[in-house]
């Protein structure tokens, strides 16, 4: 998590906010929704305009209930493994998947293989009195940060979030990716052995805006529109046999991680050098919305990029460049022991739409 603020002070402040009757803070010309609804100017709080979606359900008495995260919400689906949507859907990123109602357990699920893009931008954010220097912090305060979409693939983009509206221009622009340099291959189990092992899968996403500030003050966070047959949920941490749920999240679901008594999935390229396959390599940052007025910037190092003296960039593109797609190989999946479920774990829910 981005921010450093205790959770005490966190739930104070959401209290507070509750007995004054807001409920919730206006994002822009309107509020950001929360359960309990919010109505007029009275919902307005200082930094209402950092969060650019909904507050996610929030947990008021999570004191009571230490072995969840309640400001790490999750999107789960839960049915028929066939008919599981991609998290893209509900415009967020994939956790995990689990499983439910074993059918047959005769045999390990396969393990698959595929090419992943070692680092792919999920943020882009514009600094204000910051440098780009080779090995050293690039400093400053983050003013503005684009909306980037789910596996972004590099085209025009110039929905932005002012988090300092007084900012009039910038001195970096910054992009973040998932790791530098990862695997080159990715293994899952075969669909149609999942199929064929269970009866319901429960696939589990998540995304909230790092750069909120207004959520955060109402013990919450700053997560897109619920997508359809998507519920929040809450993941339970402790050791021991869950008590109960928390009454915001009254619905249990639980699944398993897997099949006990098979060897783990992986997944390797034998033409492997050490070298990335696939990396984003180029931010390109445009004086307008339409990417057409592209301004001179000193890319010092691949995600870092000084900005001409100032200039505010409106929009930005990426450059995906491909050097090789890895030639995968799935290992894994072999039975080593009894079989049986295996890794039971425990979901808090709202109830489903």
């Amino acid at each position: 998590m981005m921010h450093a603020r205790g959770r005490t002070r966190a739930i104070a402040m959401a209290a507070a906010l509750l007995s004054l009757g807001a409920g919730a803070a206006l994002a822009g010309a309107s509020c950001i929704r929360l359960d309990s609804g919010c109505r007029g100017e009275e919902c307005r709080i200082t930094n209402d305009h950092t969060c650019p979606w909904n507050c996610s359900p929030a947990v008021w008495d999570s004191a009571l209930f230490p072995d969840f995260n309640t400001f790490l919400p999750y999107f789960v689906w839960t049915g028929n493994p066939r008919d599981a949507p991609d998290c893209t859907s509900a415009n967020a990123y994939h956790e995990g998947d689990f499983y439910r109602d074993p059918k047959s357990l005769d045999r390990c699920p396969r393990c698959v293989a595929e090419p992943v893009r070692e680092s792919r931008y999920h943020s882009v954010e514009l600094r204000k009195g910051a440098q780009c220097v080779s090995g050293e912090d690039i400093g400053g305060t983050v003013t503005r940060a684009f909306m980037i979409p789910v596996e972004w693939d590099g085209s025009c983009i110039s929905e932005v979030v002012a988090l300092d509206p007084a900012a009039q221009d910038a001195d970096v622009g910054v992009g973040r990716s998932w790791g530098n340099g990862g695997p080159s291959c990715a293994a899952s189990l075969s669909r149609a052995d999942v199929e064929a092992t269970w009866g319901s899968l429960v696939r589990v996403c998540q995304r909230y805006w790092e750069y909120d500030e207004v959520c955060w003050n109402l013990a919450s966070q700053c997560v897109p529109d619920l997508a359809p047959e998507f519920r929040h949920c809450l993941k339970y941490d402790g050791d021991e046999e869950l008590p109960e749920c928390p009454p915001s999240h009254p619905e249990l679901v639980q699944a398993y991680t897997g099949v006990k008594g098979c060897s783990a999935c992986g997944a390797e390229d034998p033409l492997d050098d050490g070298k990335w396959r696939e990396t984003t390599a180029t931010l390109t940052f445009y004086a307008d919305e339409q990417c057409t007025q592209p301004l001179p910037t000193t890319n010092i190092y691949d995600k870092c990029f000084n900005v001409p003296p100032g200039s505010l960039p409106r929009s930005v593109t990426a450059t995906l460049t491909v050097e090789r797609v890895s030639a995968c190989e799935a290992v894994g999946g072999e039975q080593e022991g009894e079989l049986e479920p295996e890794g039971l774990v425990s979901f808090c829910c709202k109830a489903p739409r």
